[in-house]
C-alpha cells in the first residue's frame, strides 16, 4: 500500500513484456555466448537473477534472518562501470547469533517510537512493508531446502558482467557473467585480512558502503574455482560480450540482429594485455582500500534447483531469486515459478503505476441518477447520437487490468488482486466492470493497446464485443448492451429484463443508459436509473453523513423501528472493533483493535500551461480513526436495507441530492414499462411549470383539483384556487398544508361560472380542466370573471381539431364516442345513463364536437367522459369577450414516451391570452 497513487516511478515505465519472450531472449543470447570459440565455461559462469524493485514493493526480513540462524559474512564491493562489477566475500560465519548491544537497543527503541508516532500522525511518508506470510508459505509448501550452513567459511571472489537487464513487474531481472578470480594470492590475502575484520566487529558499527547500497547487485555464492583463464581469451570475450550488449537496446527483445555479423565485427578488436594480472591486482586495492559491508543471509534452494536469497545490511532487505548451476531450466517452469512468488508478494504498487501509465490521471467513470428535467433536455439528443442501455448489475465496481496475460482486479479504493491468466494473444487491456458471483461483467472498455477514453462509447462497445471472451478463463464473461434508435428499443430492453430468467443467476438492480457519443470522461451523459433509489451514507450512532454533510433525518423520514434497527447495527459495530481489558484490573480502559482505517482520497490539481490534461489527479492514502459504519437506505421506501461492508466512505452529497430528487420524481425503471404513465404525466407538468415561470403577481387556477401543481406557484404572492369537487378538495388541503407557500393559497369550493371574485388577478390558468367545460361554459365562465382578470388567461387542453385516431394501449385509452356521420355512439353504454343523456343532448345541440372517454393507467384520471373542443371556437368565445391570443402553439413530442402516449400527447394545444395591452401583459 503506498502513500500515494501513483507513485513518482510510474511515467518512467514501458510496456510490460512477456516474460515467456524475454527468456527465451535470454537464453538465445547465452548460447550465442557459449559458441564463441573464445568463451571459457571454466572458469566464466552464467547466472539469471530476479531481484524485488525497492521502488515497487518493500520487505523487512529482519525477523526472519536476525532472529533465526543465518550466516553474516563481510562483502567488498565496487562498481567499475554501469555493467561491470567486482565482489570480494569472506570471513563468511554460520550459524551467526545476533546480539544486540546496549546502544544499539536504545536507539531501536527511540527509532521505534519516533516512527509509531509519525504513523499515527501522517501516514503519508509511510511506504507500508509488505506481507510476507505467503511467500513464507510458499516456501515450506515447495519443499525448497534451506542451505544457509553451506555458506560457512565460505571466500570468493569474482568479477561480475551485467549483460542484459529487463524489468518484469515488481522484478528486475539481470542476465549475468560472473569470472572467478580466485587466485591463491587473493585467497590467503583475503583470509589474513578477514581476521583483522572479524577482531573489531563487536567493538565497531558495520560498515556503511553507500555506493554499495545503490548498486548492489548480490548474487549466490558458487564453489571456489582456483584455475586460471587465458588473458587473450578473456580480453577477446570482455570485447564480445560488451559489443553485444550494446547492439541490443534495453528491454527490447524485438531487436533482431543477426548474431554472426556481431561477432564478426567484434572478434579481432585489440586484445587487453594482462587482464587478469590486472584484476588481481584491482581486487587487492579493492580489499585494502575499501571498507566492507556487514551481511546476513538465509538461502534456499528448491527442488528444481532454484536458489532463493534473502540477505538484510544497513536496514535493507534484499529477496533474490537465482539461476546458475541449472539456468537452463524450462521457461514454462520458471514462468510458473516467479509467477507464484510474485503473487505470494505484494505487487499492487506496480499494477497500479502501470494502470497510470495506460491511462494518465485516470478517475473511474461516475454515471448520474437524472432527474426528470435531465430525461427531458437529453431525450432527443440521445436518440439522435444512438445510445446503449445494459443492466446494472447488483455487484461491485472493479477495474479488470491485463498485462501479459496476467489479470488482476482493482476496485474504486484501488485495492489490488489477482484474478488468473488468459489464454491466446498477449493482451493489454483495462476494462471497466461489475464483479459478481466471482465473475467480472464489463460494460465498457478504456485501453486496449491504446487508451480508448476519448473515443466514442459507440466505438468502445464495438470494440468490446469483438473481443473472444473465451480467452479470459471464464473469470471475465460478456455482457449485453444494446444499441437503442428509439424508445420502443429502450423499452423492449427493459421489458426482457425485467420478465428475463438470468435475472436470478445474475441479479440487476437497475439499468445503464450511455449517449453513442460520450468519452469517458462524459459523466453527464451516462445515467444510472435503479429499480429502487437507495443511497449509501455514513452513521455515527445518531446522526446521518453524506461524506462530511449531515443529512436530516426529516429527508430521509425513517420510522423509529427503522432508525433502532440501524442503531442497534451500529452498536454490534462498535463491539468488533472494541475489546475490553480484564475488568479486575485497575488500568482497565477500552482498547482498539483496529485503530487505523486507510483509505484512498482523491486528490486533483488544475494544471493551466497544458493544452491537454489539464488535472493532475492522485490519490493520497489517508487515515480514519473509526471504522466507518456505511448503510444503505431506501428512500422510496424510507427502509433500511443493509450495512455496506465493502465500503469505505459514504456517498458525496451531489450524489444524495440527485438520488433523493429521483425518489420524489418517482424515476425508476418502472418508468420506462409499457404499462407506466409517468415520463408522459411528468412531461405535461412540465408544460405547465414552463407557462408559469413565465408569469408573476396574483393567480387565479380555475379546476386545481387534488393540487398537483402547488410546489408551481412560488413564483405567486397570492394564489386562489377554484375547485368544484368536495373529495378532490380534501387532498387539496393537505397538500396545502404541507407546502411551504400554505400561507398564500386561498381555496373556493365552487364552478368557476358560479364563483364571487372581489380581486383582480394578473394570471389566471385553466390546466386540462377546459375540457369538462362546454362552449357555454365557458361563455359563462368568461361571463363571471372577466371582470376580475387584468393580464393572462393560459389555458391547456385537448384539441379535437387535433384528433386523428382512436388510441387503446395497456398505459391510456382515448377515443371519440360518438360517430360523427350518424351521431350515434360507437362506445357500449347504458343509454339510461347520465353520461349517455347529457352527452347527446351536449352534442345535438353543439355544446362540443364530440364526447371523448379517456382512461390513463395509474392516475386519477379513470374511466372518465368528457367533451371535445375545438381551439378555434374557444378562440372565438374569448375574442368576444375583450381577450386577444398570445400565443397558440402545439407541444413539442417528448422521445422517451411509447407510441400511444405520443399520439395522445400530440392532441395538446396551448393558448394564451390577454385582456390588456400586449406590452403590459407580462407581469
Amino acid at each position: 500500500m503506498n502513500s500515494f497513487i501513483p507513485s513518482y516511478y510510474y511515467e518512467s515505465l514501458e510496456k510490460q513484456q512477456n516474460l515467456y519472450a524475454i527468456l527465451e531472449y535470454l537464453y538465445k543470447r547465452i548460447e550465442n555466448i557459449k559458441n564463441h570459440p573464445y568463451f571459457d565455461s571454466k572458469n566464466s559462469n552464467f547466472e539469471l537473477e530476479f531481484r524485488l524493485r525497492k521502488e515497487y514493493i518493500n520487505i523487512n526480513l529482519n525477523d526472519f534472518i536476525l532472529n533465526n540462524n543465518s550466516c553474516q559474512y563481510f562483502e567488498y564491493s565496487y562498481n567499475e562501470n554501469k555493467s561491470t562489477r567486482y565482489r570480494i566475500i569472506g570471513n563468511s560465519t554460520y550459524p551467526y547469533s545476533y546480539i544486540k548491544n546496549e546502544n544499539e537497543n536504545e536507539e531501536t527503541m527511540t527509532t521505534t517510537t519516533t516512527t509509531t508516532t509519525k504513523e499515527n500522525e501522517n501516514v503519508l511518508n509511510k511506504f507500508h512493508y509488505a506481507d510476507l506470510s505467503n511467500f513464507f508459505h510458499y516456501l515450506e509448501s515447495n519443499e525448497t531446502i534451506e542451505i544457509t550452513n553451506s555458506l560457512n567459511n565460505h571466500v570468493e571472489c569474482i568479477k561480475k558482467l551485467t549483460l542484459y537487464t529487463f524489468y518484469y513487474f515488481i522484478f528486475k531481472i539481470s542476465l549475468n557473467m560472473e569470472i572467478s578470480l580466485n587466485s591463491p594470492e587473493i585467497l590467503c590475502y583475503l583470509n589474513n585480512h578477514n581476521k583483522t575484520e572479524s577482531e573489531g566487529l563487536n567493538t565497531k558499527k558495520e560498515y556503511d558502503n553507500d555506493s554499495d547500497i545503490e548498486n548492489e547487485d548480490n548474487s549466490d555464492i558458487e564453489d571456489d574455482n582456483d584455475s586460471e583463464i587465458d588473458d587473450n581469451s578473456y580480453s577477446e570475450m570482455k570485447n564480445f560480450i560488451g559489443n553485444e550488449m550494446e547492439s541490443d537496446n534495453e528491454n527490447d527483445i524485438d531487436n533482431d540482429n543477426e548474431e554472426n555479423n556481431i561477432e564478426n565485427e567484434y572478434v579481432n578488436n585489440i586484445r587487453v594485455r594482462d587482464v587478469y594480472k590486472r584484476n588481481i591486482e584491482f581486487s587487492k586495492m579493492i580489499l585494502e582500500n575499501m571498507p566492507p559491508t556487514v551481511k546476513r543471509r538465509r538461502s534456499f534452494l528448491s527442488k528444481n534447483g532454484v536458489r532463493i536469497d534473502m540477505t538484510v545490511f544497513n536496514d535493507i532487505s534484499q529477496l533474490e531469486i537465482e539461476l546458475s548451476n541449472n539456468i537452463n531450466h524450462e521457461k514454462e517452469d520458471i514462468v510458473n515459478m516467479i509467477h507464484t512468488i510474485m503473487f505470494s508478494l505484494d505487487c499492487s504498487n506496480f499494477v497500479l503505476d502501470y494502470l497510470f501509465s495506460l491511462l494518465r490521471n485516470f478517475e473511474f467513470q461516475k454515471p448520474i441518477t437524472p432527474s426528470l428535467d435531465i430525461l427531458f433536455k437529453e431525450a432527443e439528443k440521445l436518440i439522435h447520437n444512438t445510445f446503449y442501455v445494459a443492466a446494472k448489475t447488483d455487484g461491485f465496481r472493479r477495474l479488470i487490468i491485463i498485462i501479459n496475460n496476467l489479470m488482476f482486479s482493482i476496485s474504486e479504493n484501488l485495492h489490488v488482486e489477482y484474478v488468473g491468466q488468459s489464454h491466446g494473444n498477449d493482451y493489454y487491456i483495462v476494462f471497466d466492470c461489475e464483479f459478481i458471483n466471482d465473475i467480472f461483467i464489463p460494460f465498457d472498455v478504456i485501453y486496449y493497446n491504446d487508451d480508448l477514453r476519448n473515443k466514442s462509447y459507440s466505438d468502445r462497445v464495438s470494440i468490446l464485443q469483438k473481443l473472444n471472451f473465451q480467452d479470459f478463463n471464464n473469470k471475465i464473461v460478456k455482457k449485453d448492451i444494446i444499441k437503442c434508435y428509439n424508445f420502443a428499443d429502450l423499452q423492449n430492453f427493459v421489458i426482457s429484463m425485467t420478465q428475463g430468467n438470468d435475472t436470478k443467476s445474475i441479479p440487476n438492480d437497475g439499468i445503464i443508459i450511455t449517449d453513442g457519443k460520450s468519452s469517458y470522461y462524459d459523466n453527464l451523459n451516462v445515467y444510472k436509473i435503479k429499480t429502487i433509489n437507495t443511497v449509501d451514507l455514513r452513521f455515527d450512532g445518531r446522526y446521518f453523513y453524506a461524506k462530511n454533510t449531515l443529512i436530516k433525518k426529516t429527508k430521509l423520514n425513517l420510522s423509529l423501528s427503522e432508525y433502532k434497527k440501524v442503531c442497534q447495527l451500529y452498536h454490534q459495530h462498535k463491539i468488533l472493533y472494541y475489546k475490553k481489558k480484564d475488568e479486575s484490573n485497575e488500568n482497565y480502559n477500552p482498547t482498539k483493535v483496529n485503530i487505523n482505517h486507510y483509505y484512498y482520497q482523491k486528490q486533483i490539481e488544475s494544471v493551466n500551461y497544458r493544452l491537454t490534461d489539464k488535472r493532475n489527479v492522485r490519490y493520497r492514502l489517508v487515515r480514519e480513526k473509526k471504522i466507518p459504519f456505511i448503510v444503505e437506505i431506501n428512500l422510496d421506501h424510507k427502509t433500511f436495507v443493509k450495512v455496506r461492508k465493502d465500503k469505505y466512505t459514504s456517498n458525496s452529497i451531489n450524489t444524495f441530492n440527485s438520488i433523493l430528487l429521483a425518489s420524489y420524481q418517482k424515476i425508476n425503471i418502472e418508468i420506462f414499462l409499457p404499462l407506466s404513465t409517468v415520463l408522459m404525466r411528468k412531461y405535461h407538468n412540465r408544460i405547465k411549470q414552463n407557462i408559469l415561470n413565465k408569469y408573476r403577481g396574483t393567480l387565479l387556477d380555475i379546476g386545481t383539483g387534488n393540487g398537483g401543481d402547488v410546489h408551481k406557484w412560488k413564483n405567486f404572492r397570492k394564489i386562489i384556487c377554484v375547485e368544484p369537487d368536495h373529495e378532490k378538495i380534501k387532498v387539496l388541503n393537505e397538500r396545502v398544508s404541507k407546502s411551504e407557500i400554505r400561507n398564500r393559497i386561498s381555496i373556493l369550493q365552487n364552478t368557476i361560472e358560479n364563483v364571487k371574485l372581489n380581486d383582480t388577478y394578473d394570471v389566471v390558468t385553466c390546466f386540462f380542466t377546459l375540457n369538462d367545460l362546454t362552449y357555454s361554459n365557458i361563455s359563462d365562465m368568461l361571463e363571471n370573471i372577466s371582470k376580475n382578470i387584468n393580464g393572462i388567461f393560459s389555458v391547456v387542453f385537448f384539441d379535437y381539431d387535433l384528433f386523428t385516431e382512436n388510441i387503446n394501449s395497456s398505459s391510456i385509452t382515448y377515443k371519440k364516442c360518438i360517430d360523427s356521420e350518424t351521431s350515434n355512439f360507437t362506445i357500449e353504454i347504458d343509454k339510461s345513463s347520465p353520461i349517455y343523456l347529457i352527452g347527446s343532448l351536449r352534442y345535438a345541440h353543439s355544446e362540443c364536437d364530440n364526447i371523448m372517454y379517456i382512461n390513463i393507467a395509474n392516475s386519477y384520471i379513470t374511466h372518465k367522459y368528457e367533451n371535445g373542443l375545438n381551439s378555434n371556437h374557444v378562440k372565438e368565445i374569448f375574442e368576444k369577450y375583450g381577450f386577444k391570443i398570445l400565443n397558440e402553439s402545439t407541444i413539442d413530442t417528448f422521445p422517451f414516451l411509447d407510441k400511444s402516449q405520443l399520439l395522445y400527447t400530440s392532441n395538446i394545444k396551448v393558448m394564451e391570452f390577454s385582456n390588456v395591452n400586449s406590452n403590459n401583459h407580462n407581469h
